[in-house]
């Protein structure tokens, strides 16, 4: 943040005092983060938790500690590795304004792991390579099927980064993660993922049946409302959060007819946005505003009220007639706390152990309410009272309790139970985000306004307080996802369906992807900066048909035709191949050792001079077992000179690097044409076409007579490039 100096290492100091200094700096600049609402008022280095604090899911217990139990059964981090930990989140979330330091957090609870396995201590200065990848096997182990262990890598990676920067380390080094990113796997089990992905057809017929229907359950039109916003443009469930009442936007399009829009804020970077509808569901978001305008209208109003009043207690037509700073007695209190009566129990016994014990597990109370709280806890009279009795009964027992209780300090203690710290706002402060208000947020409702929600009355939050109804964990719950709530699909007779609404978004993008959209557009649709490919889930039929289109060959439906001429030594036609254009001629074409070849030998000889691996024009068919043994040996050929190439270079020889990336290329290349024609799924008599590395006699010729820089032939190649570590791992897998 621009009023947040950076912590700057003094040259002259150790690993050990640089790493106190940099703690110190972290401990100074946290409270900094309260104006900048980065942090909530209250919050304390000392405490085990940030999470109420205003950091989301940040508590910092130990690497392997139980989640779903009680704070005492919890396993903490231990000093000084926690005061380490609490620096890096103060940094990352505080000093850099990122919205979560969830994703480093985890990552250090396994670094301190490793650490005390490889150290015996816990001294952060001795962090080294051999820690981090020991870390990195902990990742793989926890997350042998996902992304998640190549993800905690790189985190693990920024944070070496930092601690190299700032001087943190007793022996500096540079890591790089060894993990590397999951790769599609088989088609089988792309297949398997694309089932998981995707919603099934028929949860989607089953929202669509409800969504049409004449709903009445307030919970119902919530959860279906999300569900239809949610699939007319591609979202995620937390970005509800920022959709206002206000929301929709129309504008002409080239046909000059009005096209919908959404004003929409698109969380993990992208930020505010127009999002448009899919063309059809225009009709169902118009519904949608339709039906949650009014049940969310009340709930609107009273968010703004709280916001407009801060230091007045909410009125209800049970609230005592009573001044803000008239003092209550404890059945007033339970008037005004909406705390049903209850025959042989007091009023006072309530407020005790419904807001005074509960409040009591607070570890981060702003400090108003912790002054009220403490002025009451201190004067509790903490006898067992004085008897009185009436007509010779017992009648009840009296306390001499010091502390006046008043509305005001009421609001105090019920705006800290049930109005979340970010209150008006509905989501956390973000660097350059502008926050939607909960007085003009489409979703706002009551606490405890869905009372179909729960069979268990005593469950359900009284309406002090205001939240989003569309939230992930009832959303969660609605679609099949929790094991304790009915689901709108048990409630209406569908089974047991069940979808996620992650789904939907992996749903849309696929459907762009076929419509033939883009990456680049699709992305921007989407609201994402990244990792857009992981959303498409086309079969390999439709990509299959979707390149056939655009390339020429890939024509794949006389396969067995083909197989059976390769096999019989029958001349190869360009048409056995390729489907030919209206105005081009067949002509039979060339086999090689490894393959068939559609140059054209009759305008011009070889362009590559007989490098087969280094061409496009070269086409290795499924079946073909003598092509497949040529390329074995081509491969073990080719794994001779390269570790020759690697020993060249270790003795640093003349041109041995070059030499060792061009054979690295051509291992590479030959590896995975093997590999792909020994695939299973794989049909017989399907071709693998190699990808073509720019240069021909030509482009060479004109490189050494200086009129085109080999840059422009290399550069769009440079990703294709093995890295020397994938090759090694190639090597060891491959039989001589």
């Amino acid at each position: 943040m621009s009023d947040i100096i950076d912590f700057k290492p003094q040259s002259h100091l150790k690993a050990a005092a640089q790493l106190d200094a940099f703690i110190a700096w972290a401990q100074a600049t946290l409270p900094k983060g309260i104006p900048n609402k980065l942090v909530h008022v209250g919050i304390r280095w000392d405490i085990d938790s940030w999470h109420k604090s205003g950091i989301h899911s940040c508590a910092f217990t130990a690497h392997g500690s139980p989640r779903n139990v009680k704070a005492q059964d919890k396993k903490y981090m231990q000093p000084p590795f926690m005061d380490f930990a609490k620096a890096l989140v103060v940094y990352y979330r505080i000093f850099q304004g990122k919205k979560s330091a969830k994703e480093w957090l985890s990552t250090a609870r396994v670094v301190e792991t490793a650490l005390v396995e490889l150290s015996g201590t816990r001294d952060v200065t001795l962090v080294s390579a051999a820690i981090c990848n020991r870390a990195c096997e902990y990742f793989q182990t926890e997350h042998p099927v996902s992304d998640t262990a190549y993800r905690k890598s790189k985190n693990l990676e920024q944070i070496v980064h930092l601690m190299r920067e700032k001087g943190l380390l007793a022996n500096p080094f540079r890591w790089t993660s060894p993990l590397p990113l999951k790769k599609p796997g088989t088609l089988k089990e792309q297949k398997k993922n694309r089932n998981n992905k995707l919603p099934s057809s028929e949860s989607i017929l089953a929202l669509g049946e409800l969504f049409n229907n004449d709903l009445t359950s307030r919970l119902d039109i919530i959860t279906l409302s999300a569900c239809a916003l949610l699939l007319s443009q591609p979202s995620r469930i937390g970005e509800l959060a920022d959709v206002e009442r206000d929301c929709l936007v129309f504008k002409e399009d080239a046909d000059r007819g009005k096209r919908m829009f959404l004003r929409w804020y698109a969380e993990k970077g992208f930020g505010a946005t127009i999002k448009p509808v899919m063309k059809g569901m225009e009709p169902s978001v118009e519904r949608v505003i339709k039906l949650l305008t009014p049940i969310t209208k009340e709930a609107r109003t009273y968010a703004a009220w709280l916001e407009d009043h801060p230091n007045e207690f909410p009125p209800h037509e049970d609230l005592p007639l009573k001044g803000q700073d008239d003092p209550l007695t404890y059945e007033e209190v339970r008037l005004a706390l909406k705390t049903k009566s209850s025959i042989g129990r007091s009023a006072r016994s309530y407020f005790k152990s419904e807001w005074l014990d509960s409040l009591a597990k607070h570890n981060a109370l702003s400090p108003d309410a912790q002054a009220v709280f403490d002025e009451i806890r201190e004067g509790w009279d903490t006898s067992n009272g004085k008897r009185v009795y009436v007509n010779g009964r017992l009648h009840h027992f009296q306390f001499d309790d010091k502390a006046a209780i008043t509305l005001r300090k009421l609001n105090i203690l019920m705006r800290t139970k049930y109005l979340s710290k970010d209150f008006p706002y509905t989501t956390p402060a973000e660097s350059g985000k502008k926050r939607v208000k909960y007085r003009d947020a489409l979703f706002t409702v009551r606490t405890g306004s869905l009372h179909d929600e729960t069979k268990n009355a005593v469950a359900i939050r009284r309406d002090f307080g205001v939240e989003i109804a569309a939230n992930n964990e009832r959303m969660t719950g609605q679609l099949g996802g929790a094991l304790h709530t009915q689901s709108i699909f048990k409630r209406h007779g569908y089974g047991s369906l069940k979808v996620n609404t992650h789904a939907f978004r992996h749903e849309l993008n696929t459907e762009m992807h076929r419509a033939g959209l883009s990456q680049l557009l699709i992305d921007a649709f989407s609201g994402r900066t990244s990792m857009g490919h992981v959303y498409n889930h086309e079969t390999v039929e439709e990509r299959t048909a979707a390149v056939t289109a655009v390339h020429p060959k890939t024509k794949q439906s006389n396969a067995a035709k083909r197989l059976e001429k390769i096999r019989t030594n029958e001349p190869l036609r360009l048409s056995d191949v390729t489907d030919l254009a209206a105005s081009s001629q067949d002509r039979v074409i060339h086999q090689t050792h490894l393959g068939i070849c559609v140059h054209r030998f009759e305008s011009e000889p070889c362009p590559k001079m007989g490098a087969c691996l280094s061409c496009g024009n070269l086409g290795c068919v499924k079946g073909d077992d003598v092509k497949l043994a040529n390329l074995k040996e081509e491969r073990a050929d080719l794994k001779r000179r390269y570790e020759k190439a690697l020993a060249a270079e270790a003795q640093e020889e003349l041109g041995a690097v070059v030499w060792r990336k061009k054979v690295g290329l051509d291992l590479f290349k030959c590896n995975a044409l093997i590999k792909t024609l020994e695939n299973p799924e794989l049909e017989q008599g399907d071709i693998v076409w190699n990808s073509d590395n720019g240069w021909n006699l030509t482009k060479n010729a004109a490189v050494m007579a200086g009129l085109i820089d080999a840059k422009t032939i290399e550069a769009p190649k440079e990703a294709e490039l093995p890295s020397l570590e994938e090759l090694s791992a190639m090597l060891n897998e491959i039989e001589e």
